[in-house]
């Protein structure tokens, strides 16, 4: 038997569950005939037809051409319909504000970056419902096609609103309830995460996430964040600070950090560090130029040499702690400089007993963390979660829109 995405059961009550593992699997798979769901799922024929005939009809799913070979009649392959369903990712920083519309396949539609520096959240929130409204009118997306909208930030979260460690390069938005807010103001539901989630998100449903059902993120951006992707699901710990590598301390005694500790991550392997080992500057002087960084990134070779001795250090932490399958290193760091970091790192891979956890280079072209949020809402509407197996399905799905039926 085909491996299973995950399984799903018969249970009448888990007809949600049921769909979520449908899609998923055409996702990862497709496209796929019905009598191929069935052998990668488990569920039977009935429910599978059952299934694909409530999800052609919303729109999610469409037939293509029919595979000839074998007996009997040749089978229709069922894949995801792009019209099916759209997002938008937003991205928001200090600087710049990145929006994109993507489809169900995840193919980036449209995008748009607009500055932001200097903005009041107030005054950010009428310019995004602007070009989200824009956007989806240019590319005639009907409202009930739409899934919702994701926002990665260079913060955490706690009840909906950013907070931060120590000093933040966003204070204006420390606290504001951009969830509640922004959710009004677009008329969607919103789902907000931090832009290291987030991009660990992104890698699950279009990168190297793919064949990896446990992985941890390693976000080198400004700072170093982290990720992790736990039985592929994203784990965000109790208050939403789960996977934040750039505080581990990786040089006791070493160089002073804002949260307080000295010889954190992030003050040797991050974006910032670079920008200090290159210009002489002291962290936090002058905006990080990520242009700039790519072009001098052969005067940087001993910054790669301590960032990849620290990241390894770290990585080593985490695979003793949450023993993944992999560690994949991504980001807004430049392409030469992550090329230079991975040649250091990826020839061994970690060791972890009598195997060794490989360190992979992201798949996804994050760019802009807005890709990651973009597919927030999709991964909310198209991954099963188990924790449907104990709702009713005519409860919500998706941060308040009803699940596909």
């Amino acid at each position: 038997m085909a491996t299973s995405t995950g399984g799903g059961t018969n249970l009448g009550h888990a007809r949600a569950f049921n769909r979520r593992v449908v899609l998923e699997t055409i996702r990862l798979h497709g496209p796929l005939s019905r009598a191929d769901i069935t052998r990668r799922t488990g569920l039977s024929v009935q429910t599978i037809s059952n299934i694909a005939e409530e999800l052609a009809a919303a729109g999610m799913l469409r037939e293509e051409g029919r595979r000839q070979g074998g007996r009997g009649a040749p089978a229709l392959d069922l894949a995801l319909n792009p019209e099916g369903g759209f997002t938008f990712g937003l991205s928001i920083d200090h600087r710049r504000l990145v929006v994109v519309l993507v489809d169900l396949s995840g193919r980036q539609r449209h995008q748009s970056t607009i500055a932001i520096d200097g903005l009041k959240p107030d005054a950010v929130l009428p310019v995004i419902a602007r070009t989200v409204r824009a956007m989806a009118a240019k590319e005639g997306a009907a409202r009930e096609r739409i899934w919702g909208a994701g926002v990665a930030m260079p913060m955490v979260f706690e009840d909906g609103a950013p907070v931060a460690f120590g000093p933040s390069s966003m204070p204006a938005w420390q606290d504001f309830p951009i969830t509640a807010r922004l959710a009004e103001s677009l008329d969607m539901p919103v789902l907000v995460e931090n832009d290291a989630t987030a991009a660990a998100v992104g890698e699950q449903l279009y990168g190297v996430g793919r064949r990896l059902r446990d992985f941890f993120y390693i976000y080198v951006g400004v700072g170093v964040g982290g990720g992790m992707i736990l039985s592929g699901h994203p784990y965000r710990g109790s208050a939403g600070r789960a996977g934040e590598l750039g505080h581990v301390v990786v040089d006791p005694g070493g160089r002073a950090c804002a949260c307080g500790n000295r010889g954190c991550l992030e003050r040797y392997a991050s974006l910032s560090a670079a920008q200090a080992a290159l210009g002489g500057l002291a962290e936090g002087e002058a905006q990080v130029d990520v242009q700039a960084l790519a072009s001098s990134a052969p005067a940087l070779g001993d910054w790669m040499d301590l960032a990849a001795r620290h990241l390894r250090t770290a990585s080593v932490i985490v695979s003793n702690l949450l023993d993944p399958q992999a560690i994949v290193i991504g980001g807004i760091i430049p392409e030469p400089l992550l090329a230079g970091l991975m040649r250091r790192l990826a020839a061994d891979g970690i060791p972890a007993g009598p195997r060794r956890i490989p360190i992979l280079q992201a798949e996804v072209d994050l760019e802009t963390p807005a890709l990651g949020g973009a597919a927030l809402p999709l991964f909310a509407g198209l991954a099963p979660a188990l924790s449907l197996m104990s709702k009713p399905t005519n409860e919500t799905g998706l941060a308040g829109r009803p699940p596909p039926a």
